[in-house]
């Protein structure tokens, strides 16, 4: 997992890179007043699905890093059990046994109910956006395979449907992209906090073997 996330570091430094090319470049052909369509296909068909690309990895990259962590704080809270165990002589096997599965059962329960609510969150936003564009396009859909004689003005609204459902996906994509950037930095930032986290924790196992 620590292997990964090194991996996926370079990889999003590698994106952010290539995303401020391409925002630099755009930046130049807009100031040269270029093709309008030509700077709106690069933002919305290259610049959009890279900025997609490393908030995934980004995501990937702060869930190792607490994925790391919680690893890091079972081990430790293992070694205080083990610490407790030799301290208390007077209890049972049964009674110890019975205990240490019980905390190691709970805490267990704790890191899979963070993950499944990170997994609703996220499972809860891709339903609500396919929800939306079938309730938009289900109907449509349904509509026109109903219908038997399709008029030329039906045919007519339903071009202008189209080319109105195009507009406004090309609108979300230009008002999307600044906001993808936000985020990445954002997860920049959260990916830079575990980062620095874990090497503590490295730090701090490589002290303790020389002890």
């Amino acid at each position: 997992m620590r292997n990964l996330t090194k991996k996926l570091t370079k990889e999003i430094e590698i994106g952010a890179m290539m995303d401020q090319s391409i925002t630099n470049q755009i930046e130049l052909a807009k100031s040269k007043n270029e093709d309008a369509e030509k700077i709106k296909f690069v933002t919305e068909e290259i610049q959009f699905p890279l900025r997609q690309r490393i908030m995934d990895m980004q995501q990937m990259v702060v869930v190792n890093h607490q994925g790391i962590i919680a690893m890091e704080v079972v081990i430790r809270n293992n070694k205080e059990l083990i610490r407790g165990v030799d301290r208390v002589k007077n209890v049972t096997i049964s009674a110890m046994k019975t205990a240490a599965i019980v905390a190691s059962a709970l805490y267990n329960q704790k890191i899979v109910l963070k993950k499944i609510e990170m997994l609703n969150a996220t499972t809860n936003q891709l339903i609500s956006g396919t929800s939306k564009m079938l309730k938009e396009q289900g109907a449509e859909i349904h509509k026109q395979s109903m219908e038997t004689n399709i008029s030329v003005e039906t045919l007519k609204n339903s071009f202008l449907d189209i080319m109105s459902a195009i507009d406004d996906i090309s609108k979300y994509k230009q008002e999307a992209l600044p906001k993808m950037k936000e985020t990445i930095n954002q997860f920049k930032e959260l990916a830079e906090k575990g980062e620095q986290q874990i090497q503590r924790l490295e730090k701090g196992h490589q002290l303790s073997m020389g002890d």
